[in-house]
């Protein structure tokens, strides 16, 4: 299995002042050796093979389904005017497995936008990827439409969002709309997300007289796994060893460059790595990582006042999105696995 393929820039010596360094570069398929020259202020080794990410996960297909959740309980909103039957409440009309049309059904005869939302019932023991949550809503007018009536309505993360609004026919018709990422945390949606969803319908009267709006059934399918995943979480683990020199006292700036973003930016639609070092400055603020994308390419840690010991520096968290879920689509010459650069130099160099 390929892992991270490591540039690691070992800063074997500095001459204070000449400002000279001596480098050792290791990648997946070579290694060069060089001399060091002077004493050493640090050394900055790949982590073992084994503790590194492994980004062929991301290209891993996982087994996958469908898994529909309906409405068990009344949510946060309850504005639209009408229920038939009147009796009990209005996530009872909206919840039946097949759609029952006129037997039970919310509605609206408002001309301002109303809407429902609904608790869903938490998902089973499946597991994996989640590629997108797909809200169904199935509606239809009274009488010849004018204007849209309708729009799928969720609400997470405290929150709510909306789906496109519709124009709808005089026959029931399944309208939805899809989030391949959660809107509120703009990252891969996670199950106990899902778990906190709340689904729903915002409807207005569609025009003039005896044009009322109605909805009958309310549920979303949680697309999973099935192939590569279209987005989701980046693989963690270490990345490099940084071991200051014993007899160095200095304060130390370690950087780290992301080298093949051309390749990257070929397979994603963005990446983001969560950077950690151990004793950094930066381990101690919050957040306690870095940002590393194929936007800024690079990030700095600041080592001050450290004892000596080896410090890992690791992904500790991150997201991603491909291009596409086929291969086949993406540019040619692509790369799923970030090429990693690593310096240390003094600090104020």
């Amino acid at each position: 299995m390929t892992k991270l393929r490591l540039m690691a820039v070992v800063i074997l010596a500095l001459a204070i002042t000449g400002g000279g360094y001596a480098f050792a570069y290791l990648s997946a398929s070579t290694a060069v050796d060089v001399s060091a020259v002077g004493a050493e202020i640090a050394t900055c080794e790949p982590a073992p093979v084994e503790d590194q990410p492994d980004w062929d996960s991301i290209i891993t297909s996982e087994p996958g389904g469908i898994e529909i959740l309906r409405p068990t309980a009344t949510g946060d909103e309850t504005l639209i005017t009408y229920q038939y039957p009147d009796s009990g409440e209005h996530w009872e009309k909206v919840d039946e497995d097949t759609s029952d049309g006129d037997s039970t059904y919310v509605l609206s005869n408002n001309t301002n936008w109303q809407e429902d939302l609904y608790n869903i019932v938490d998902h089973s023991t499946v597991t994996g990827t989640i590629n997108c949550v797909r809200v169904c809503i199935v509606c239809r007018v009274m009488d010849t439409p004018d204007q849209a009536s309708a729009y799928v309505h969720i609400k997470t993360g405290g929150v709510e969002y909306n789906g496109n609004a519709e124009i709808l026919t005089t026959s029931y018709t399944t309208y939805l709309y899809e989030w391949n990422i959660n809107p509120n945390t703009v990252d891969s949606w996670t199950w106990d997300e899902i778990d906190a969803l709340q689904i729903g319908v915002g409807l207005r009267k569609d025009g003039g007289a005896g044009k009322d709006t109605l909805c009958t059934q309310v549920y979303a399918e949680v697309i999973y796994g099935s192939g590569i995943a279209l987005c989701g979480d980046v693989p963690t683990g270490d990345l490099f060893d940084v071991t200051p020199d014993a007899s160095f006292t200095g304060d130390l700036a370690v950087k780290v460059y992301l080298t093949n973003t051309g390749a990257l930016i070929k397979a994603y639609q963005y990446l983001n790595m969560k950077l950690y070092l151990e004793g950094s400055v930066e381990a101690g603020e919050t957040p306690n990582y870095q940002l590393l994308t194929l936007t800024n390419g690079s990030v700095t840690f600041s080592l001050e006042d450290y004892t000596p010991g080896t410090y890992a520096l690791s992904v500790t968290g991150g997201s991603y999105c491909l291009v596409s879920t086929d291969p086949s689509e993406w540019g040619e010459g692509y790369s799923v696995t970030p090429e990693l650069y690593c310096q240390v130099i003094q600090m104020g160099e």
